[in-house]
Protein backbone atom coordinates (compact mmCIF):
# COMPACT_ATOMS: atom_id res chain seq x y z
CA UNK A 1 0.00 0.00 0.00
CA UNK A 2 3.09 2.46 0.25
CA UNK A 3 3.14 3.75 -3.44
CA UNK A 4 -0.04 4.75 -2.77
CA UNK A 5 -0.02 6.58 0.48
CA UNK A 6 -1.48 10.09 -0.10
CA UNK A 7 -3.32 9.40 -3.39
CA UNK A 8 -7.32 8.84 -4.09
CA UNK A 9 -8.77 6.32 -6.56
CA UNK A 10 -11.42 6.95 -8.66
CA UNK A 11 -13.66 4.92 -10.50
CA UNK A 12 -15.53 6.44 -14.14
CA UNK A 13 -18.84 8.52 -14.13
CA UNK A 14 -21.99 5.92 -13.27
CA UNK A 15 -25.54 7.07 -13.85
CA UNK A 16 -24.52 10.86 -14.07
CA UNK A 17 -27.00 13.74 -13.17
CA UNK A 18 -25.68 17.11 -13.20
CA UNK A 19 -26.70 18.45 -10.13
CA UNK A 20 -25.78 16.91 -6.46
CA UNK A 21 -24.88 17.71 -3.06
CA UNK A 22 -21.64 17.62 -0.88
CA UNK A 23 -23.26 15.91 2.23
CA UNK A 24 -22.45 17.82 5.54
CA UNK A 25 -21.61 14.34 6.64
CA UNK A 26 -19.06 13.74 3.82
CA UNK A 27 -17.48 16.72 4.35
CA UNK A 28 -16.95 16.36 7.41
CA UNK A 29 -15.77 13.05 7.18
CA UNK A 30 -13.49 13.57 4.06
CA UNK A 31 -10.67 14.24 6.28
CA UNK A 32 -8.69 11.61 6.41
CA UNK A 33 -7.51 11.61 10.01
CA UNK A 34 -11.41 12.18 11.06
CA UNK A 35 -12.14 9.60 8.68
CA UNK A 36 -9.91 6.96 10.33
CA UNK A 37 -11.12 8.19 13.70
CA UNK A 38 -14.74 6.99 12.97
CA UNK A 39 -13.00 3.86 11.37
CA UNK A 40 -11.49 2.58 14.41
CA UNK A 41 -14.25 3.44 16.72
CA UNK A 42 -16.62 0.99 13.93
CA UNK A 43 -13.93 -1.78 14.44
CA UNK A 44 -12.43 -1.43 17.42
CA UNK A 45 -8.65 -0.80 16.09
CA UNK A 46 -5.85 1.66 16.87
CA UNK A 47 -4.61 2.36 13.41
CA UNK A 48 -2.70 5.77 13.78
CA UNK A 49 -1.53 5.88 10.21
CA UNK A 50 -3.66 8.24 8.19
CA UNK A 51 -1.77 8.13 5.08
CA UNK A 52 -2.66 4.61 4.70
CA UNK A 53 -6.43 5.46 4.25
CA UNK A 54 -7.46 5.49 0.08
CA UNK A 55 -10.05 7.61 -0.56
CA UNK A 56 -11.88 5.08 -3.56
CA UNK A 57 -15.07 7.06 -4.89
CA UNK A 58 -17.12 7.81 -7.22
CA UNK A 59 -16.08 11.14 -9.32
CA UNK A 60 -18.59 14.16 -9.20
CA UNK A 61 -21.85 12.12 -9.99
CA UNK A 62 -25.28 11.17 -7.91
CA UNK A 63 -24.73 7.29 -7.60
CA UNK A 64 -28.53 5.70 -8.34
CA UNK A 65 -30.02 8.80 -7.20
CA UNK A 66 -27.93 9.62 -4.56
CA UNK A 67 -23.88 10.76 -4.07
CA UNK A 68 -22.19 8.57 -1.65
CA UNK A 69 -20.82 9.64 1.04
CA UNK A 70 -17.37 8.57 2.04
CA UNK A 71 -15.52 5.27 0.10
CA UNK A 72 -12.09 4.17 0.70
CA UNK A 73 -9.46 1.52 1.11
CA UNK A 74 -7.60 1.00 4.09
CA UNK A 75 -5.84 -2.13 5.95
CA UNK A 76 -7.24 -4.67 3.05
CA UNK A 77 -10.77 -3.44 3.22
CA UNK A 78 -13.07 -1.47 1.43
CA UNK A 79 -15.14 0.64 2.81
CA UNK A 80 -18.73 2.43 2.32
CA UNK A 81 -19.93 4.74 4.34
CA UNK A 82 -22.92 6.55 4.19
CA UNK A 83 -25.38 9.29 6.02
CA UNK A 84 -29.30 8.53 5.77
CA UNK A 85 -32.12 10.46 7.12
CA UNK A 86 -34.65 8.54 5.43
CA UNK A 87 -34.28 4.48 6.30
CA UNK A 88 -34.10 2.93 2.69
CA UNK A 89 -34.62 -0.99 2.77
CA UNK A 90 -33.06 -0.87 -0.61
CA UNK A 91 -29.63 -0.29 0.37
CA UNK A 92 -28.46 -3.37 0.05
CA UNK A 93 -29.51 -3.59 -3.31
CA UNK A 94 -27.55 -0.27 -4.01
CA UNK A 95 -24.61 -1.37 -2.19
CA UNK A 96 -24.15 -4.39 -4.40
CA UNK A 97 -24.29 -2.45 -7.51
CA UNK A 98 -22.12 0.06 -6.00
CA UNK A 99 -19.83 -2.85 -4.56
CA UNK A 100 -19.56 -4.63 -8.35
CA UNK A 101 -18.12 -1.34 -9.51
CA UNK A 102 -15.67 -0.37 -7.25
CA UNK A 103 -14.42 -3.98 -7.52
CA UNK A 104 -14.29 -3.65 -10.92
CA UNK A 105 -12.38 -0.53 -10.65
CA UNK A 106 -9.84 -2.31 -8.38
CA UNK A 107 -9.23 -5.02 -10.39
CA UNK A 108 -8.78 -2.93 -13.90
CA UNK A 109 -6.00 -0.73 -11.86
CA UNK A 110 -4.34 -3.34 -10.43
CA UNK A 111 -3.69 -5.32 -13.44
CA UNK A 112 -5.44 -8.05 -11.87
CA UNK A 113 -6.46 -11.57 -13.82
CA UNK A 114 -9.79 -12.39 -13.39
CA UNK A 115 -8.79 -15.72 -16.05
CA UNK A 116 -6.03 -16.85 -14.59
CA UNK A 117 -5.57 -20.08 -12.15
CA UNK A 118 -4.33 -18.21 -9.45
CA UNK A 119 -7.02 -17.39 -6.83
CA UNK A 120 -7.32 -13.21 -6.58
CA UNK A 121 -6.70 -11.21 -2.92
CA UNK A 122 -9.43 -8.16 -2.87
CA UNK A 123 -10.45 -5.96 -0.40
CA UNK A 124 -12.77 -7.31 2.37
CA UNK A 125 -16.27 -4.93 2.05
CA UNK A 126 -18.09 -3.30 5.09
CA UNK A 127 -21.42 -1.10 4.53
CA UNK A 128 -22.33 0.88 6.85
CA UNK A 129 -24.95 3.29 6.92
CA UNK A 130 -25.24 5.97 9.81
CA UNK A 131 -28.99 7.32 10.71
CA UNK A 132 -30.28 9.62 11.73
CA UNK A 133 -33.88 10.47 10.57
CA UNK A 134 -36.87 10.80 12.79
CA UNK A 135 -38.50 7.52 12.44
CA UNK A 136 -36.87 5.42 14.78
CA UNK A 137 -35.10 2.33 14.05
CA UNK A 138 -36.99 -1.35 14.13
CA UNK A 139 -38.31 -1.42 18.03
CA UNK A 140 -35.98 2.09 18.79
CA UNK A 141 -32.76 -0.30 18.79
CA UNK A 142 -29.46 1.51 17.97
CA UNK A 143 -28.44 -1.07 15.03
CA UNK A 144 -30.08 -3.00 12.23
CA UNK A 145 -28.73 -5.23 9.18
CA UNK A 146 -30.10 -4.96 6.07
CA UNK A 147 -30.07 -7.80 3.78
CA UNK A 148 -30.08 -8.13 0.08
CA UNK A 149 -31.32 -11.77 0.34
CA UNK A 150 -35.02 -10.13 1.50
CA UNK A 151 -35.27 -8.48 -1.60
CA UNK A 152 -35.17 -11.73 -3.74
CA UNK A 153 -38.25 -13.79 -4.73
CA UNK A 154 -39.50 -16.22 -2.94
CA UNK A 155 -38.44 -19.67 -4.46
CA UNK A 156 -41.15 -20.90 -3.96
CA UNK A 157 -42.59 -18.72 -6.80
CA UNK A 158 -40.04 -20.42 -8.55
CA UNK A 159 -41.55 -23.90 -8.15
CA UNK A 160 -39.17 -24.49 -5.80
CA UNK A 161 -40.09 -26.03 -2.56
CA UNK A 162 -37.86 -25.37 0.86
CA UNK A 163 -38.98 -25.64 4.20
CA UNK A 164 -36.81 -23.13 5.03
CA UNK A 165 -38.85 -20.09 7.27
CA UNK A 166 -37.99 -16.53 6.06
CA UNK A 167 -35.65 -14.97 8.00
CA UNK A 168 -36.00 -12.03 10.09
CA UNK A 169 -34.04 -8.39 9.72
CA UNK A 170 -31.48 -8.81 12.12
CA UNK A 171 -32.24 -6.51 14.88
CA UNK A 172 -29.67 -5.80 18.03
CA UNK A 173 -28.63 -2.85 20.29
CA UNK A 174 -24.63 -2.36 19.36
CA UNK A 175 -22.71 -4.52 16.73
CA UNK A 176 -19.49 -3.56 15.59
CA UNK A 177 -18.71 -3.75 12.10
CA UNK A 178 -15.89 -6.33 12.53
CA UNK A 179 -18.32 -8.69 13.78
CA UNK A 180 -18.48 -10.88 10.80
CA UNK A 181 -20.38 -14.34 10.43
CA UNK A 182 -17.66 -16.23 8.34
CA UNK A 183 -19.23 -19.87 7.85
CA UNK A 184 -16.81 -22.61 8.44
CA UNK A 185 -14.73 -24.65 5.66
CA UNK A 186 -17.42 -27.27 6.20
CA UNK A 187 -20.37 -25.50 5.72
CA UNK A 188 -18.87 -24.24 2.05
CA UNK A 189 -18.36 -27.40 0.67
CA UNK A 190 -21.55 -28.98 1.97
CA UNK A 191 -24.00 -28.71 -0.98
CA UNK A 192 -27.75 -27.34 -0.17
CA UNK A 193 -30.84 -26.96 -2.05
CA UNK A 194 -30.95 -24.66 -4.35
CA UNK A 195 -34.01 -23.88 -3.12
CA UNK A 196 -32.62 -22.37 0.47
CA UNK A 197 -29.29 -20.06 0.10
CA UNK A 198 -29.08 -17.38 -2.76
CA UNK A 199 -25.70 -17.39 -4.22
CA UNK A 200 -25.10 -13.45 -3.64
CA UNK A 201 -25.20 -11.76 -0.73
CA UNK A 202 -25.12 -7.87 0.62
CA UNK A 203 -25.01 -6.54 4.08
CA UNK A 204 -25.67 -3.08 4.99
CA UNK A 205 -25.23 -2.59 8.64
CA UNK A 206 -27.34 0.43 10.23
CA UNK A 207 -26.27 2.18 13.09
CA UNK A 208 -28.97 5.14 14.77
CA UNK A 209 -26.70 8.11 15.13
CA UNK A 210 -29.39 10.43 16.58
CA UNK A 211 -27.98 11.76 19.98
CA UNK A 212 -28.47 9.28 22.93
CA UNK A 213 -28.20 6.34 20.43
CA UNK A 214 -25.25 3.86 20.25
CA UNK A 215 -23.26 5.81 23.20
CA UNK A 216 -20.49 2.93 23.06
CA UNK A 217 -19.37 4.12 19.63
CA UNK A 218 -19.87 7.69 20.24
CA UNK A 219 -17.19 7.56 23.04
CA UNK A 220 -15.01 6.28 20.92
CA UNK A 221 -15.49 8.63 18.01
CA UNK A 222 -15.43 12.52 19.76
CA UNK A 223 -16.50 13.99 15.73
CA UNK A 224 -19.17 11.50 15.35
CA UNK A 225 -20.85 12.63 18.86
CA UNK A 226 -20.36 15.92 17.73
CA UNK A 227 -21.91 15.71 14.83
CA UNK A 228 -24.33 14.20 16.37
CA UNK A 229 -24.83 17.28 19.14
CA UNK A 230 -25.49 19.71 16.04
CA UNK A 231 -28.42 17.17 14.06
CA UNK A 232 -29.86 17.21 17.71
CA UNK A 233 -29.71 20.98 18.48
CA UNK A 234 -31.22 21.58 14.94
CA UNK A 235 -33.92 19.25 15.24
CA UNK A 236 -34.97 20.05 18.92
CA UNK A 237 -34.96 23.95 17.42
CA UNK A 238 -37.83 22.78 14.84
CA UNK A 239 -39.71 20.99 17.71
CA UNK A 240 -39.71 23.97 19.11
CA UNK A 241 -41.34 26.02 16.20
CA UNK A 242 -38.53 27.72 15.27
CA UNK A 243 -38.47 27.73 11.39
CA UNK A 244 -35.27 25.81 9.98
CA UNK A 245 -32.83 28.32 8.67
CA UNK A 246 -32.96 30.36 11.86
CA UNK A 247 -33.07 27.28 13.41
CA UNK A 248 -29.59 25.85 11.74
CA UNK A 249 -28.12 28.89 12.17
CA UNK A 250 -28.55 28.92 15.72
CA UNK A 251 -27.55 25.66 16.48
CA UNK A 252 -24.63 26.12 14.72
CA UNK A 253 -23.42 29.58 16.68
CA UNK A 254 -24.28 27.73 19.81
CA UNK A 255 -21.82 24.94 18.86
CA UNK A 256 -19.29 26.69 18.11
CA UNK A 257 -20.05 28.81 21.50
CA UNK A 258 -19.83 25.40 22.97
CA UNK A 259 -16.56 23.85 21.30
CA UNK A 260 -18.80 21.51 19.37
CA UNK A 261 -17.28 20.93 15.96
CA UNK A 262 -15.74 24.19 15.94
CA UNK A 263 -12.85 23.98 13.58
CA UNK A 264 -14.78 23.22 11.02
CA UNK A 265 -18.06 25.17 11.41
CA UNK A 266 -16.00 28.24 12.07
CA UNK A 267 -14.19 27.61 8.70
CA UNK A 268 -16.54 26.64 6.63
CA UNK A 269 -19.84 28.12 8.50
CA UNK A 270 -20.51 30.16 5.32
CA UNK A 271 -21.63 26.53 3.61
CA UNK A 272 -23.14 24.68 6.49
CA UNK A 273 -26.29 26.26 7.13
CA UNK A 274 -26.89 25.97 3.03
CA UNK A 275 -25.72 22.14 3.32
CA UNK A 276 -28.09 21.41 6.71
CA UNK A 277 -30.68 23.33 4.68
CA UNK A 278 -30.59 20.95 2.04
CA UNK A 279 -30.40 17.53 3.78
CA UNK A 280 -32.81 18.57 6.80
CA UNK A 281 -35.49 16.28 6.12
CA UNK A 282 -38.67 19.00 7.05
CA UNK A 283 -41.60 17.07 5.46
CA UNK A 284 -41.01 14.08 8.30
CA UNK A 285 -40.91 16.84 11.04
CA UNK A 286 -44.43 18.27 9.62
CA UNK A 287 -46.03 14.70 9.47
CA UNK A 288 -44.46 14.78 13.07
CA UNK A 289 -45.35 17.65 14.54
CA UNK A 290 -49.34 17.09 13.26
CA UNK A 291 -49.00 14.24 14.82
CA UNK A 292 -48.08 15.40 17.81
CA UNK A 293 -50.77 17.96 17.42
CA UNK A 294 -53.59 15.47 17.18
CA UNK A 295 -52.04 13.52 20.10
CA UNK A 296 -52.14 16.79 22.40
CA UNK A 297 -56.09 17.14 21.28
CA UNK A 298 -55.14 20.63 19.33
CA UNK A 299 -56.65 19.35 15.91
CA UNK A 300 -60.33 20.97 16.69
CA UNK A 301 -58.47 24.42 17.48
CA UNK A 302 -55.79 25.00 14.80
CA UNK A 303 -55.28 28.78 15.54
CA UNK A 304 -55.36 28.50 18.95
CA UNK A 305 -52.63 25.75 18.76
CA UNK A 306 -50.74 27.61 17.12
CA UNK A 307 -50.95 30.17 19.34
CA UNK A 308 -50.08 28.47 22.47
CA UNK A 309 -47.39 26.66 20.25
CA UNK A 310 -45.52 29.88 20.27
CA UNK A 311 -46.16 30.65 23.50
CA UNK A 312 -44.33 27.47 24.35
CA UNK A 313 -41.65 28.16 22.18
CA UNK A 314 -41.18 32.06 23.41
CA UNK A 315 -40.92 30.38 26.95
CA UNK A 316 -38.26 28.45 25.83
CA UNK A 317 -36.24 30.75 24.22
CA UNK A 318 -36.38 32.87 27.37
CA UNK A 319 -35.17 30.23 29.54
CA UNK A 320 -32.17 29.89 27.21
CA UNK A 321 -31.65 33.28 27.67
CA UNK A 322 -31.79 34.28 23.83
CA UNK A 323 -32.50 38.35 23.81
CA UNK A 324 -36.60 38.96 23.46
CA UNK A 325 -35.90 40.92 20.40
CA UNK A 326 -34.05 37.74 18.53
CA UNK A 327 -36.55 35.81 19.56
CA UNK A 328 -39.33 37.82 17.66
CA UNK A 329 -36.63 37.83 14.68
CA UNK A 330 -36.35 33.88 14.61
CA UNK A 331 -39.90 33.08 14.97
CA UNK A 332 -41.10 36.30 12.52
CA UNK A 333 -43.48 36.80 15.69
CA UNK A 334 -44.72 40.29 16.65
CA UNK A 335 -42.38 41.71 19.08
CA UNK A 336 -45.22 42.91 21.55
CA UNK A 337 -46.70 39.15 22.17
CA UNK A 338 -43.00 38.20 22.89
CA UNK A 339 -42.05 41.39 24.94
CA UNK A 340 -45.47 40.53 27.15
CA UNK A 341 -44.38 36.30 27.75
CA UNK A 342 -40.80 37.58 28.41
CA UNK A 343 -42.26 40.17 31.46
CA UNK A 344 -44.36 37.28 32.74
CA UNK A 345 -41.38 35.03 33.27
CA UNK A 346 -39.33 37.76 34.35
CA UNK A 347 -41.73 38.48 36.72
CA UNK A 348 -42.59 34.63 37.12
CA UNK A 349 -39.42 32.49 36.40
CA UNK A 350 -41.79 29.36 37.87
CA UNK A 351 -44.63 29.74 35.64
CA UNK A 352 -45.44 26.98 33.35
CA UNK A 353 -46.80 27.80 29.95
CA UNK A 354 -50.54 27.30 31.26
CA UNK A 355 -49.57 29.50 33.84
CA UNK A 356 -48.55 32.19 31.42
CA UNK A 357 -51.44 31.66 28.73
CA UNK A 358 -53.66 32.45 31.65
CA UNK A 359 -52.01 35.42 32.15
CA UNK A 360 -52.15 36.95 28.94
CA UNK A 361 -56.22 36.19 28.90
CA UNK A 362 -56.45 38.17 32.02
CA UNK A 363 -54.85 41.29 30.26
Amino acid sequence: MGKNKGKRSHTKHVFVQKKYRDALFRRIFNEKSVLLELYNALNQTDYDDADELIFYTIDDVIYLGYKNDVSFIVRGTLNLYEHQSTLNPNMPIRGLIYFGKQYESYIKQNNLNIYGKKLLSLPFPQFVIFYNGVEPLEDNKDYIELHLSDAFICAESNHLTTNAAPRQPVVTTDMPVSDIDVPDSAAQNTSSPISTRPCLECTARVYNINYGHNQELMARCRTLEEYSILIGRISSNVRNGIPLEPAADAAVQECIRNGILKDFLIKHRSEVVGMLLEEFDMDEYIKMERRDSYEDGHEDGLAEGKRLEQLHVVHNLFQKSIPAENCADLLNENTDFVNKIYSLCHAHPDWSDEDIDNALKEK
